[in-house]
């Protein structure tokens, strides 16, 4: 795949206002305070965080499953016909720990697990502070706004800044502290979904991509008889002084955004450090797969540390749960495969953190045919640097009325969205009170390090 040939470049249109990571809006004052407060020039090292974001609620629970007979004979009775056989189940090594088994077409997913490169985060979810089911039940803690719901929680999740959605994403505020020693600092937060929650804020915005490449400016191709007349006017109109204000910001962006994307275009079009068979387009393991070539021109772009956001769409299964499950679990599970072993043959193995999040997991309860929004769920993180093999924090039980489920077989998260995004972003070098700036929330839990990065 190659599509970057120059002439592709005098066909970029006005989508590319968004991807440039220049954005109107930004607080000055607020970047360059928080730019004062973290320096990596003296460090050459690259680390970069890749969010998988599983939108629409991800069954966690469908895709680990408890293989002891106890466990297994829970989770059985909970999901009743939806419950996977156990001849399905596909073993996991843990060094210690319970059994546990995975997805029977998530099985290149049992793979990176026994090779330890990958491991479960447990029971993770949505909570401002430490919460019993005591508590859950007498409402004597507080709890995140809109519980259960897609739009609320997909904004709660990528924002982590309290009870209600924020402004800012923290990626976003991450990006502000990870950005500032950077040659070019606008592809510190890269997107290959459009436009997210978790990479907007009042600095940094996310560089948007697709799995092709850059993004093309349409509709102004000087080649084309009827196009170039328009390619002609938006020139003179760019290159021109304006007087107005907005009409000088809006040309400086244009102008902007022109020259990074062809220039990103051109480094992309002559990097030779990746070649791999390229991934069916539109799959998982294509978006990946440009992010790894992104990866792989680090130092041509003179970057130490990013962060990607990729989406998936299509787990919010509320019928024909078992046939959809497996087709999203086998792309979910190609994708993670390709993307470690592309990272294997560019040597960015240690260097790279892959992770998923997810509105919220399901319910144990079948609602027939599939089932309905959760709260605690089962995410993954993959990378050279995750001590992998692993199960971190205590399985919940599987019962419906057992001691981990709130009504309707909904499971209340033992571990935090906000203690997993800590883990996460200390690992890229963020300091403990920059770590406090990003998640207010973070001095209610006593561990802010759940271990499974080093």
């Amino acid at each position: 795949m190659n599509e970057y040939n120059r002439r592709r470049f005098l066909k970029r249109g006005c989508q590319a206002i968004s991807t440039a990571g220049l954005a109107l809006g930004a607080n000055p004052m607020l970047t360059l305070a928080r730019a004062a407060e973290t320096d990596f020039s003296a460090s050459n090292d690259y680390r970069a965080l890749v969010c998988i974001y599983l939108q629409g609620g991800s069954d966690g629970f469908s895709l680990f499953v408890p293989t002891d007979n106890s466990g297994y004979q829970d989770y059985a009775n909970s999901r009743k016909s939806l419950a996977l056989d156990r001849s399905n189940l596909l073993e996991l090594s843990t060094q210690s720990g319970p059994q546990m088994g995975i997805h029977g077409a998530a099985a290149p997913l049992q793979s990176l697990f026994n090779e330890g490169q990958l491991s479960m985060i447990s029971n993770v979810g949505n909570l401002i502070e430490p919460t019993t089911i005591q508590q859950y039940n007498d409402k004597t803690v507080q709890l995140p706004a809109q519980l259960f719901s897609h739009s609320d929680q997909e904004i709660q999740w990528q924002q982590l800044q309290g009870r209600n959605r924020g402004t800012e994403g923290w990626g976003a505020i991450a990006a502000d502290y990870l950005s500032q020693y950077q040659q070019r600092d606008y592809l510190t937060s890269i997107s290959l979904a459009g436009s997210n929650y978790w990479q907007a804020g009042y600095g940094q915005r996310p560089f948007t991509m697709k799995e092709t490449g850059v993004l093309e400016y349409t509709g102004l191709d000087i080649t084309n008889e009827w196009e170039g007349v328009r390619a002609e006017a938006f020139n003179r109109v760019m290159q021109q002084g304006q007087t107005n204000i907005h009409a000088s910001a809006f040309a400086d962006i244009q102008n902007r955004a022109r020259n990074v994307t062809a220039e990103l275009g051109a480094v992309l079009e002559s990097s030779s450090a990746l070649v791999l068979d390229q991934p069916e387009e539109g799959t998982l393991a294509a978006k990946l797969s440009m992010v790894a070539q992104l990866i792989a021109a680090r130092e041509q772009l003179g970057l130490r540390r990013q962060i990607f956001y990729v989406r998936m769409k299509g787990f919010d299964v509320h019928d024909n749960q078992n046939q959809e499950n497996a087709a999203l679990f086998a792309e979910l599970a190609e994708g993670m495969s390709f993307f470690q072993s592309a990272l294997d043959q560019i040597g960015m193995t240690d260097q790279v953190t892959t992770f998923t999040a997810s509105d919220f997991g399901r319910t144990l309860t079948s609602n027939g045919d599939g089932t309905d929004h959760g709260w605690g769920n089962h995410m993954m993180v993959m990378g050279g640097a995750v001590n992998g093999g692993e199960i971190i924090g205590d399985l919940p039980s599987m019962a419906v009325e057992g001691p981990d489920a709130v009504h309707n077989g909904r499971i209340l998260p033992k571990l935090s969205a906000t203690q997993y995004a800590a883990t996460l972003l200390r690992w890229t070098g963020l300091e403990e009170a920059q770590l406090n700036q990003v998640l207010p929330n973070l001095s209610n839990f006593d561990n802010s390090d759940l271990g499974f990065l080093s």
